[in-house]
């Protein structure tokens, strides 16, 4: 952080002790810790249903995007496509929400890192099992999903990259051509997947 501090993102299902604004089953809980470890406060997005926080960066405007996935429909989370979707989260450094979108389709759908683009957008790396809403096609079991967003976390593009069997995406960062590497792990032999190894292989895009 700005002042040399540290702020963690993961999950929590508790409702007690350091957990005070519990928003039910699993919620993305954010801790922001000072740069000798103490707490200076915690809190709780999402809704009744499951929230997962997977990655988040400072913004170039001294705020924080993070992003995960929820099934959730109230409270935090404005809309649901389906089964469980992208979620991306904007918010200040004393933890209020700035804004936040869904992404996604009727099926699951997960974002697991984003990172930030030259001309100020940002690439998200996730998962996707939907070929309807936000997401245009699928391979079959779960694909790659790739998705780029503006600053106000609008889709500017996206794509799904992957075979018949599972296909995860971990993260992406942008290369000194302008150009996305992906990596993740799959287990297709067939479309997008040229060559299986074995059981899982390590997989490595690079788009334009």
């Amino acid at each position: 952080t700005n002042d040399g501090g540290f702020l963690l993102i993961g999950e929590s299902e508790s409702d007690d002790f350091d957990i005070i604004d519990d928003k039910g089953s699993y919620d993305v809980w954010v801790v922001r810790l000072s740069a000798t470890g103490e707490k200076l406060w915690t809190r709780s997005f999402g809704g009744s249903e499951i929230d997962r926080g997977s990655s988040v960066i400072k913004t170039a405007d001294g705020n924080y995007l993070l992003v995960g996935d929820t099934r959730s429909e109230d409270q935090d989370v404005s809309f649901i496509h389906g089964n469980a979707d992208a979620w991306v989260i904007k918010f200040d450094d004393s933890g209020s929400i700035i804004w936040e979108k869904t992404s996604g389709g009727s099926e699951f759908d997960a974002a697991r890192n984003v990172y930030p683009l030259a001309d100020g957008s940002y690439v998200v790396a996730g998962i996707s099992r939907s070929s309807d809403g936000d997401v245009t096609t699928n391979n079959g079991q779960s694909d790659i999903w790739v998705f780029i967003i503006d600053e106000e976390g609008t889709m500017t593009f996206e794509t799904t990259i992957g075979g018949t069997n599972l296909d995860f995406g971990s993260s992406a960062i942008q290369t000194l051509e302008d150009e996305i590497v992906i990596v993740g792990d799959t287990e297709s032999d067939d479309f997008d997947v040229t060559l299986n190894r074995g059981i899982k292989d390590l997989i490595v895009i690079k788009i334009k």
